[in-house]
This record gives C-alpha cells, structure tokens and sequence, in this order.
C-alpha cells in the first residue's frame, strides 16, 4: 500500500505524470474503502475533489474503484 501512495504524491505534484488521472483514482478508491467496504463511486469523486484537489471523471473512478477491490480482496488471501 506505501508504493501506491507514493505513487499518488507523485502524480500530485507532477501535472504531465504519465496516467495521473487513473493513479489519483486508484488512490481516492483506496481512501474510500479504508473509510468504508461499501464506498461508491461517488465517494471515490469525492475523495479526488475534496482530498487531493483533482477532479476525476466517473469512469475513471469506477474502473479505480473495481481495481483496488481486486487488490484489497487478494491482500486479504
């Protein structure tokens, strides 16, 4: 979980990163199902606007969020 947030920092701070939109999705997904197993897209938008200042569009989200419920369901195996 440390490399993804280091990953997002970076494309924070790094507007021409190279998939900065999906990566900061990954990481306000990531945020949403700390705070909640059953976060929605909406709560991953938000997490993007309100957190990291970074409008993302909703199908970047969804695709981020399905992607880190992958990732967290094969941490927990």
């Amino acid at each position: 979980m440390a490399m993804l947030w280091r990953t997002v920092l970076s494309a924070l701070q790094d507007p021409a990163a190279p998939a900065r939109e999906e990566t900061i999705a990954r990481g306000a997904a990531a945020l949403a199902l700390k705070r909640t197993p059953e976060a929605t897209i909406d709560d991953a938008l938000e997490n993007g606007l309100y957190e990291f200042g970074v409008v993302i569009e909703p199908p970047t989200a969804a695709a981020a969020l399905a992607a880190q419920r992958v990732t967290e369901s094969a941490q927990e195996c």
